[in-house]
């Protein structure tokens, strides 16, 4: 496996600051029946309408998501990547075909960041 530091995103995080991330509720953690129970700390999202939230911060793509921290080491990092939601598991550098994903290439463009790079 490589080295994280070979990863990208750990140099950009624009996807989790300048998109909003919005997704079923049913994705958020609840049980003791407050209903959905999926793995998504509920003080991480916003509600949208009865049944979209979206992660904090990301309502406006101004302020970017709460679960994004940024450290001197590591760069970049989700602190719920285990829990993170799908839209945030969905969203790659590439695409099933191997080509540049055209949205992140774009946010990285903005950022002053160059292209990811396809071997």
């Amino acid at each position: 496996m490589s080295n994280h530091l070979d990863n990208p995103c750990f140099e950009c995080g624009q996807c989790c600051q300048k998109l909003r991330v919005s997704f079923y509720h049913g994705e958020v953690l609840h049980g003791e029946d407050g209903h959905p129970i999926g793995l998504v700390p509920p003080e991480f999202v916003t509600q949208v309408t009865p049944h979209i939230v979206c992660m904090k911060g990301t309502e406006t793509g101004k302020q970017g998501c709460v679960a994004l921290s940024l450290d001197d080491q590591e760069g970049y990092r989700c602190t719920i990547y285990e829990q993170r939601p799908s839209p945030c598991r969905e969203f790659n550098i590439l695409n099933d075909d191997g080509s540049i994903n055209p949205l992140c290439d774009k946010l990285r463009k903005a950022a002053g960041l160059h292209s990811v790079q396809t071997d």
